[in-house]
């Protein structure tokens, strides 16, 4: 084969499977969902950490529920689709 031919077929060849790698998750799917969920935890992470000022289990589970509920609310804005102005 010929080196032309061969560059031809590879780049025929080249973009077949480029579309399999796009990976989607579920905050970039449903961003407002992700939202939503971010801040029930955040406010979940808030109701423990008041009412469970004594005891050091509620309060480390209050700020891994703040931190995760953070962390997801703001992959989500960031995935939310821009507006565009006319």
């Amino acid at each position: 084969m010929t080196v032309r031919k061969h560059k031809r077929k590879a780049a025929k060849h080249s973009h077949k499977h480029h579309d399999l790698n796009k990976q989607t998750s579920l905050v970039s799917t449903h961003p407002r969902a992700a939202m939503f969920t971010g801040s029930v935890l955040i406010v979940i992470g808030l109701f423990l950490l008041i009412i469970g000022m004594g005891s050091d289990a509620k309060f480390g589970l209050a700020m891994l529920s703040m931190a995760v509920g953070s962390l997801i609310f703001f992959f989500a804005k960031s995935a939310l689709p821009k507006k565009v102005e006319k």
